[in-house]
């Protein structure tokens, strides 16, 4: 049964969350080893030491939490939709377990300059604000390469760059190189 209310009596929404946005590899993972590229397989995905706590405190926060992932190896035929699928469903299922699962994850799996999806576009982080209830004004881009700073910026949330392997010539809001230095900053943030 549905019920429908006039103008006047419209149910408040809830107010609207902050988000972390997240980058996967080098970022929640260790990069893949540069003879494979790219991940395909659950069993080859290890966690960022702490990442897995920063999650789990992160929702006790009250932020959201979303993956937004380029992953062209789909389109260069080096693994499956169906891989990538599975590899995310089983990521999200063992952070399920520990209370740290994704709110939503984000994938482009196009070739860069072909797909509009792709960082440092914008348009995961404004399909994520469509399906849920972000508030972008309190939210942060965390990742490791110029392209996730740059669609933060582009969206128009903070930034915050986790210190790895990639190169810098895009500025950050924050820079962390471990996880717990993510844990410190975002428990200040939210304050």
């Amino acid at each position: 049964m549905t019920f429908a209310f006039p103008d006047d009596f419209a149910m408040p929404l809830d107010p609207p969350k902050p988000c972390l946005f997240f980058d996967r590899d080098g970022v929640i993972n260790q990069p893949p080893p540069i003879e494979m590229r790219y991940l395909r397989h659950w069993s080859d995905f290890r966690f960022v030491s702490g990442m897995e706590e920063v999650l789990k405190r992160a929702g006790e926060l009250g932020y959201m939490r979303v993956l937004i992932t380029n992953q062209q190896g789909v389109a260069k035929g080096v693994m499956t939709e169906v891989e990538l699928t599975e590899l995310h469903t089983q990521l999200q299922s063992h952070l399920a377990e520990r209370d740290s699962a994704f709110d939503a994850i984000h994938a482009a799996i196009g070739l860069t300059g072909t797909d509009n999806r792709r960082k440092p576009n914008p348009t995961m982080i404004h399909e994520a604000v469509d399906a849920l209830n972000i508030d972008l004004s309190r939210s942060w881009m965390i990742g490791d390469h110029d392209n996730d700073m740059r669609a933060g910026k582009a969206a128009g949330v903070g930034t915050i760059r986790f210190l790895g392997l990639k190169a810098i010539g895009e500025s950050s809001d924050h820079t962390v190189s471990t996880a717990e230095e993510l844990m410190n900053l975002i428990e200040r943030l939210a304050r």
